[in-house]
């Protein structure tokens, strides 16, 4: 989360001693602590000051801190190049921005996957594919991070939600459904269990997130930005994944995911596989799409706005798309699309075309990204 430069706090330099930095910390104790009576002398002050002394007098915690300074140094020199490139940029906090990349208008090809890598599309009715046309939008170039998602649940007091691998219901109050299968102790501030932290994953996309979570954010990040911020139908997240030719993969058909282009399991290969989320960013360039949008693959899967089937399954939505058949009732509790795979995923079931459905109420190796109407 964005906030003081401890450094700047104590008046040290980055690199300064514990003795400088207990020096430090004595000479402004006198001259801010409220007993003293001196000018900007003051609670908050003082407060400021021990929070910036306990961190960097401890040697473990100052070492997470500067890994997170280095991080949202490189992240900010990261968003000033976005910005001269001419990508639109979400301020939500200071020094916290969310850039997305414009989808031009027209034509692209949806579906089954031009060289037949898509090993599900014949049983899920995407075998062939086919023309969408789509108006002009906005999307992430990354999914939403562990840093952007705390900063809304601070905001908001949004609760967490505990990992649902796989549920039939559509109440959170019937979690006790033997259908359910769950892990109470993991929340996306918790990943992989009670004695797991996010600490220096700031840049990873959060997941454990329910469709509900991420409706929320979207809501959060209209209201503090002034723009009409969503989540993505199905169309627009394949579009921005593989431009308008219909490719398999977002870096092109020559190479299958693998990982070195993106966050997947190599069932070949056991000593490739991470068993954990990677920053949005490390498999970019060499694993972005034609638009400029990385992690489309693996890593979390990605919520999209547009409904799948019903409870029962007597009400399916398949292909082809159409966006005017209440796909895209945003009031519905049915089954909702998931994008792209995750770390979890096997690396040969990974294309432009993955997807799976999960009820809206399910929280797993699940995280997001937004859209924006122009």
């Amino acid at each position: 989360m964005p906030g003081d430069d401890y450094y700047e706090v104590l008046q040290v330099p980055p690199d300064a001693d514990d003795e400088v930095i207990q020096a430090a910390y004595r000479k402004l104790a006198k001259q801010y602590h409220p007993d003293t009576g001196l000018p900007g002398a003051s609670d908050e002050m003082m407060k400021r000051i021990n929070e910036a002394h306990a961190t960097l007098s401890d040697g473990e915690r100052r070492r997470r801190y500067d890994a997170r300074s280095h991080k949202a140094r490189s992240r900010a020199a990261r968003d000033a190049v976005l910005r001269r490139k001419g990508v639109r940029i979400l301020d939500l906090a200071p020094d916290l921005a969310l850039p997305l990349v414009r989808v031009p208008a027209g034509d692209f090809l949806m579906g089954g996957c031009t060289d037949g890598c898509d090993h599900l599309a014949r049983e899920s009715g995407r075998s062939r594919g086919y023309i969408f046309t789509l108006p002009e939008y906005y999307i992430g170039v990354y999914p939403v991070t562990t840093d952007q998602y705390a900063a809304f649940a601070q905001a908001t007091g949004r609760l967490s939600t505990a990992w649902v691998r796989r549920a039939y219901s559509f109440d959170p109050t019937e979690l006790d459904d033997p259908q359910v299968i769950a892990r109470h102790d993991r929340t996306w501030q918790h990943p992989f269990g009670g004695g797991s932290t996010l600490d220096d994953k700031a840049d990873h996309p959060v997941m454990i997130v329910t469709w509900y979570d991420a409706l929320a954010f979207c809501d959060w990040a209209s209201q503090i930005t002034g723009a009409t911020v969503r989540l993505p139908t199905a169309a627009e997240w394949q579009k921005a994944a593989r431009g308008e030719d219909g490719r398999c993969y977002p870096w092109g058909n020559t190479h299958a995911p693998h990982p070195g282009l993106c966050n997947c399991r190599a069932e070949d290969n056991p000593r490739r596989r991470r068993e954990d989320t990677t920053p949005v960013d490390a498999f970019s360039p060499g694993g972005d799409s034609p638009y400029g949008c990385a992690d489309m693959l693996g890593n979390v899967w990605e919520w999209t706005s547009t409904r799948a089937r019903n409870k029962d399954g007597s009400v399916r939505f398949g292909h082809p798309y159409r966006n005017d058949d209440g796909r895209e009732d945003r009031d519905s509790r049915d089954l909702r699309l998931l994008m792209g795979g995750s770390f979890l995923s096997g690396c040969k079931a990974l294309c432009c075309a993955t997807e799976r459905d999960q009820g809206p109420f399910s929280a797993s190796d699940t995280g997001f990204r937004v859209c924006v109407t122009p």
